[in-house]
């Protein structure tokens, strides 16, 4: 690991990912990263559409979308805003429901602010076509994840959320490779992102909605960086290895650089997201693959369950499982969405976590809430510090002790989401805009077919369509 500052002005990670971004061509790709950017794109793109029509346009919003600038950028619903605030939006949309993806060892989610800054820098830049803007968003999940695994700094020690804070440089690195920047301008970019980079974990503590904002802020703000430096403007030449680079003032010196570019260009840590099976966040999902598991053999002795005892990751445990009055009874989505008593509650009860669930569930009727008085959470001294990591699950009763093991999560890499689960999710996500399902199938059929087309218009005229139920309040 990196312990000392990099005095020189050179700084090897962000001379290589400007020297790598570039280039970048999609049918240069293998055909598991081409599948998993499809994958990723046609997730993330159901997650803005529900996510815009589950909160509706909050007014805090809808007066930052209208608040001057240039109206040449798509946001999910319909509205129209300068590129930067429509990457901001897009990305709180598309994270709102905590649906979208994860890089499971990097603890963040890779998506929620590479693809709303990719997306808005096309609409600003104009005739991109869907081989570019899909190797754009390589560009930018990749190092967002290759900078999420090449420290071992917990989100509990460090107080970042990584989703947002490292992808300040994923949504830069998106932005400049759709705006065609060369490598100088592209390490500009880099370099200008570090001086806007933010996201810390205290709107997680809280429960605070401005959590599921923070990668929309990073989605905007890289945007920015790539505008700058298109025009123009020198960013730091050291982002990330200087004498007060990110490596030391945001993660205490413990970053591994020879693992950010390890195999760059030839292995990809896009083909190792986590697709999303349920609306909340990760380090629950272990939990919760557990509890259906559970919930499946005890059967008709679900009823006699007197006591359920959760094990799980110490990272998962200190950031959901921590016995604490929100998580016990949540009053508000991130409440529940971080809390792995709530997730597993509801799973017991209703046999599956969706987002019906957080408008139905939140407060807890009486039956979830009965099941969360019966959990008990603690964490395991022999898990690993970052990964999501497993769980174990023992239920006790007049029957005895029946117990379920989760090493991997659905939707893991090892235990994917198929195909058919992948398209069924992004079905019911639309569902909620009032989309029909063969309407859903055409357009998943479309976006999954991205790259083959001129342009965007197949995730434009997706993103664009007016919402057609009431939306439900964030609360």
């Amino acid at each position: 690991m990196t312990t000392h500052a990099v005095t020189a002005a050179d700084d090897s990670v962000a001379a290589r990912f400007a020297a790598w971004a570039p280039a970048l061509r999609w049918h240069a790709f293998d055909s598991e990263v081409r599948r998993a950017a499809a994958s990723e794109l046609l997730d993330f793109a159901g997650d803005m559409i529900a996510g815009r029509a589950a909160v509706g346009m909050p007014a805090w919003l809808e007066v930052l979308l209208d608040d001057g600038g240039k109206r040449a950028a798509t946001v999910a619903g319909g509205h129209q805003s300068a590129p930067w605030t429509a990457a901001m939006a897009n990305g709180y949309f598309g994270h709102v429901l905590e649906l979208d993806d994860t890089h499971d060892l990097a603890v963040l989610h890779a998506g929620a602010s590479a693809i709303p800054a990719a997306l808005a820098a096309a609409e600003h830049r104009g005739g991109i076509d869907g081989a570019g803007f899909l190797a754009a968003i390589v560009a930018g999940i990749e190092l967002n994840c290759r900078l999420g695994v090449a420290t071992d700094l917990s989100l509990v020690e460090g107080g970042w959320i990584y989703s947002a804070l490292l992808g300040h440089f994923g949504a830069a690195l998106a932005a400049a490779h759709v705006l065609g920047l060369d490598e100088a301008a592209t390490r500009n970019a880099l370099g200008i992102a570090y001086c806007f980079t933010c996201g810390n974990h205290q709107s997680s503590r809280e429960g605070a909605p401005t959590k599921h904002l923070q990668p929309g802020i990073a989605a905007g703000n890289g945007l920015k960086a790539a505008l700058m430096a298109q025009r123009g403007l020198t960013g730091v030449r050291a982002p990330f290895l200087g004498e007060d680079g990110f490596a030391r003032v945001y993660l205490h010196g413990r970053f591994d650089a020879a693992r950010a570019v390890r195999d760059l260009g030839r292995a990809y840590e896009t083909a190792r997201l986590s697709m999303k099976p349920y609306p909340s966040c990760r380090l629950t999902h272990p939990a919760v693959s557990a509890a259906l598991a559970l919930r499946s053999k005890l059967g008709e002795r679900l009823g006699q369950v007197e006591r359920v005892h959760i094990r799980m990751g110490r990272q998962a445990h200190d950031v959901v499982g921590r016995a604490e009055a929100f998580r016990l009874q949540p009053a508000r989505w991130l409440d529940a969405q971080f809390s792995v008593f709530w997730t597993v509650a509801v799973a017991l009860c209703h046999g599956a976590v969706t987002p019906a669930h957080l408008l139905e569930e939140v407060p807890p009727r009486g039956d979830v809430q009965a099941w969360i008085e019966r959990l008990r959470a603690e964490p395991m001294a022999e898990s690993a510090l970052r990964d999501v990591g497993a769980c174990k699950l023992e239920a006790r009763g007049p029957f005895g002790s029946v117990q379920v093991d989760a090493n991997e999560a659905k939707g893991h890499p090892d235990n994917p989401l198929t195909a058919e689960e992948l398209e069924q999710k992004f079905c019911a996500n639309l569902a909620l805009a009032g989309i029909g399902e063969s309407q859903a199938k055409r357009v998943a059929q479309a976006l999954l077919a991205l790259d083959s087309s001129p342009d965007l218009a197949p995730l434009l005229d997706a993103l664009g369509r007016a919402q057609a139920r009431k939306p439900v309040k964030e609360r």
